[in-house]
């Protein structure tokens, strides 16, 4: 037998088993309706062209269903028997050995309600002989206490593989805050203000007692601990110091108590840029001008600290009157400071950024920041350095030694771009923006050569900031793409458009696509598919198919004009004729509530001879089930078979997902439910097809909220293990959700799999997943680890939705911890601290105003932020239309 008569047969088989199966179902549904209504009214039948549905489920399941009793649980076996595990019998309460750097016992008494991290925890052996060295140092760092904090980090941080630095040997809540490093940062800082002190006191580097900030920063090295972000995070406070020295009239170049602090600046400042590892001396001033100067014209209304330490050393420099012979060493790299903040382009928003900025380092010193701040925006190059231009230094051999291409640093740029807008990362988009300005201020990248990779960085930024719902981040990335000097194409008008469907803003998109239009551009087939999905999904069905006329219309006149003398060949083959990509746009727009309007769009697809794929049958047979017509769906699993389209991972998925709504395992035991569901697997395999992620998360979905069967779960969990099939954040989020839906809830086994999550590193969970966590932890009063996910989520540049923010506000109540409701509120009101990324969605605002309403006027009532609280819940109420 030949190969495409077995692939034949192996379909034909697949879709009679499909078709049997469905009517299995079909069956069971019309005897399960005969047992309860004794005269049922005949269900219609519909032709596959005279489709009508109801909404299709979704696939989607992160909310939890009404499951029966748990059977009785024991311990996990190996780490797929995560969803058997079971949390063990509270262990009387452990006291915690007292170190050198623990305060007393009496002294954690008395702030034990104020500090959730001192509080008791109950876990498993596991943790029962594991120190708490992160906790420990971050108390020291808390009071203060310089000397006992680096005392007690030289003698437990002593080498990259040191108990201290292994995640494996901390305890659960010392995990994140190691992999974190803001216990390092806050180090740093400490160690440096205390440096500060010392130098004030004492004004010889050599009567210093503490460690300069360099030396620690080289000790972080050493110990593999990653110094780049932390040293963007001091060169800040050194710069405020140099610029209070500079105010008090001293010679900051010369005066004992400043230079060495400018020395200190100097030497961080390329690690920064650079690793330690690597010999610095091969960049010379051109590559730290460029990169200087990509910090200080960033479009941006919030400068960095690395970028205001730049802008206030150049102003202490321009007013020096002499430059130190023993400071020779970096007369370069403050000649290519000075040349690049002299073009450093500054909004008003940006300065009164740096304004705030000061003031909030410096409340008692910076009186005239605001003349600072502007002052900030015009400064010119130090005349005491000389007149060198770093920009010319390239021809003296720095370009020789580049280490790497604009082309190189754009193809880079360009993927981590896509990496972090799959993972939703907010802060670190913004982070890459700011990187980017580098490449896109270098004359290189507008070559003819480089020029279409930089115009896709800039398509790249704009799809990812609509994407997470910055739109003002994108028009910003539009008016830098304009500015310099790129025009839109074809795809960027794409992506523009499609910011319209989130925005849910029609109006503009056809704006756009008119525009478009007008400056000569012809629409490709993913423009049509946008404006058509645009129209069907958000605006209204006559719209959509007055848009599908016209891309016919227009692909039939540009073949006749083919046909005709005067033809122009290139001109007409650039119309895209309508195809299957269009169709299924079309009908993916219409699934739900308009799946009614399908039979037209099929009606339309005739008039050109499409023909049908995979994903068309997909769809069609979602909504034919979700509308409960089995014999519709039989008959596109035979049209299928028919046509030899084989079925795919997908179409498992939307078989299953409609078997098991229904009561088909309901009278089934726990084993025969897993036989069922492993069976199913095995004859979709044979038949030459995979379960995707997809699959095997909806059946560990349903097996765990629907039927409570622990033992099916585990079978999948292993079978995809044998297949090689990682685990994904919806798959851990249905996990997790299952161990807070138990009762009592299994905390430690969540705690299990959380450790297990951070060490595996493999994926960055999204923020579905976090919600889950901040909500189930909320749920079950445990405020540290409530603050702590949130907390993750704000430096990791996730939003959270109001749902899980409505949760984190009853947990801090039902606490009575009322300063922090406050504080929460202010800053879901104002989008600053934990919430300075803003909220996601619209569904449960209302509830979480309405309940934060009930606190202001009770609770609340006369407290700190009892008034403010209570005139924002009134402008919510009034904006939202309570």
């Amino acid at each position: 037998m030949s190969g495409p008569q077995i692939c034949s047969q192996s379909c034909r088989i697949t879709a009679r088993r499909a078709v049997h199966l469905v009517r299995q179902h079909s069956c069971l549904q019309q005897r399960h309706a005969s047992s309860s209504s004794p005269s049922p009214s005949p269900s219609p039948s519909y032709h596959l062209d005279d489709l009508v549905s109801a909404l299709p489920r979704s696939t989607r399941y992160s909310r939890p269903r009404q499951k029966p009793a748990a059977p009785a649980s024991r311990q996990p076996e190996s780490l797929h028997d995560y969803v058997a595990a079971k949390s063990t019998v509270q262990q009387p309460i452990r006291p915690r050995t007292n170190t050198p750097a623990q305060p007393s016992a009496v002294h954690k008494s008395q702030h034990l309600g104020h500090n959730t991290r001192d509080a008791p925890r109950t876990r498993k052996s596991r943790d029962a002989n594991l120190v708490s060295y992160t906790s420990n140092l971050e108390d020291l760092i808390a009071r203060e206490d310089a000397d006992a904090a680096w005392s007690y980090f030289s003698t437990h941080y002593t080498a990259p593989d040191c108990a201290a630095l292994d995640p494996a040997r901390l305890p659960f809540l010392d995990v994140p805050k190691h992999r974190r490093g803001w216990i390092y940062t806050n180090l740093l800082s400490l160690m440096t203000r205390h440096w500060l002190a010392q130098l004030d006191s004492h004004p010889s580097t050599s009567n210093a007692i503490s460690p300069s900030p360099r030396a620690i920063l080289e000790r972080f090295d050493q110990l593999a601990i990653p110094i780049q972000p932390i040293a963007s995070t001091v060169v800040l406070s050194l710069a405020i110091h140099l610029q209070l020295g500079a105010q008090d009239d001293l010679d900051v170049l010369n005066h004992p108590t400043t230079k060495p602090v400018l020395t200190q600046l100097l030497d961080i400042w390329p690690l920064c840029f650079y690793e330690r590892r690597v010999d610095r001396s091969q960049y010379g001033p051109a590559s730290y001008y460029h990169r200087f100067l990509a910090l200080v014209r960033a479009p941006t209304e919030k400068p960095s600290s690395f970028a205001i330490s730049l802008l206030l050393v150049q102003d202490v420099l321009c007013r020096a009157t002499s430059f130190p012979h023993d400071l020779e060493q970096y007369r370069s790299l403050l000649q290519a400071l000075g040349s690049a903040c002299s073009k450093a382009q500054l909004s008003e928003a940006a300065v009164r950024h740096i304004e705030m900025r000061l003031k909030k380092e410096t409340p008692d010193h910076f009186q005239a920041s605001a003349e600072l701040s502007r002052r900030l925006c015009s400064l010119q190059s130090t005349s005491v350095l000389g007149t060198a231009s770093p920009e010319d230094s390239t021809s003296n051999g720095d370009q020789t030694v580049a280490p790497e291409s604009v082309e190189v640093k754009t193809k880079i740029l360009l993927h981590k771009v896509n990496i972090t807008a799959e993972r939703q990362n907010l802060d670190v988009l913004e982070r890459l923006w700011t990187q980017a300005q580098e490449v896109f201020t270098d004359d290189s990248s507008r070559t003819t050569e480089s020029a279409p990779l930089t115009h896709r960085l800039y398509e790249a930024f704009l799809h990812a900031f609509f994407q997470l719902r910055r739109p003002q981040s994108g028009l910003q990335v539009w008016n830098s793409m304009l500015q310099s000097g790129f025009e839109p194409t074809v795809r960027t008008w794409n992506v523009m458009m499609k910011s319209c469907h989130i925005s849910r803003d029609i109006n503009i998109m056809e704006s756009m696509w008119q525009h478009m239009r007008d400056s000569g551009l012809r629409p490709d087939a993913i423009s049509w598919s946008t404006r058509i999905y645009g129209h069907f999904r958000v605006g209204s069905i006559r719209d959509g198919m007055s848009a599908l006329d016209e891309m016919g219309r227009e692909w039939v006149d540009s073949q006749k004009r083919r046909r005709s003398k005067s033809a122009v060949p290139e001109d007409s083959a650039e119309v895209p004729k309508p195809d299957t990509a269009i169709l299924n746009s079309a009908i993916s727009a219409l699934r739900g509530a308009k799946a009614y309007q399908i039979p037209r769009v099929l009606a339309w697809s005739r008039l050109f001879n499409i023909e049908p794929d995979i994903a068309t049958y997909n769809a069609l047979l979602a909504i034919s089930l979700g509308a409960g017509q089995a014999t519709d769906a039989a008959n596109i699993l035979q049209q299928m078979a028919a046509s030899n389209v084989e079925p795919n991972s997908s179409t498992f998925t939307i078989l299953v997902d409609s078997m098991l709504s229904t009561t088909l395992l309901g009278d089934m035991t726990q084993d025969e439910q897993k036989d069922k569901i492993m069976n199913l697997i095995f004859s979709f395999e044979e038949s030459g097809m995979t379960v995707d992620q997809q699959g095997y998360a909806l059946l560990i979905d349903r097996m765990l909220k629907d039927h409570g069967n622990l033992t099916a779960a585990r079978s999948v969990l292993a079978h995809m293990a044998t297949r090689k099939v990682e685990c994904t954040p919806h798959i851990y989020t249905i996990l997790m959700t299952h161990y807070f839906d138990r009762d009592p809830p299994e905390l430690l086994a969540a705690d299990a799999l959380w450790n297990d999550i951070e060490n595996s590193r493999q994926q960055e969970m999204d923020v579905i997943f976090y919600d889950r966590m901040v909500e189930g932890f909320a749920r079950h009063g445990d405020v540290g680890r409530t603050m702590a996910f949130l907390s993750r989520m704000s430096k990791e540049g996730k939003r959270p939705g109001w749902l899980a923010m409505t949760a984190v506000v009853q947990c801090l109540a039902r606490n009575h911890e009322w300063d922090r409701v406050g504080q929460i509120v202010m800053d879901c009101h104002k989008q600053e601290g934990l919430l300075s990324v803003g909220l996601r969605g619209r569904k449960g605002q209302k509830d979480f105003w309405e309940y934060v309403g009930r606190l202001a006027e009770n609770e609340l009532y006369g407290s700190e932020h009892g008034r403010d609280i209570f005139a924002i819940v009134e402008a919510q109420r009034e904006a939202l239309g309570m």
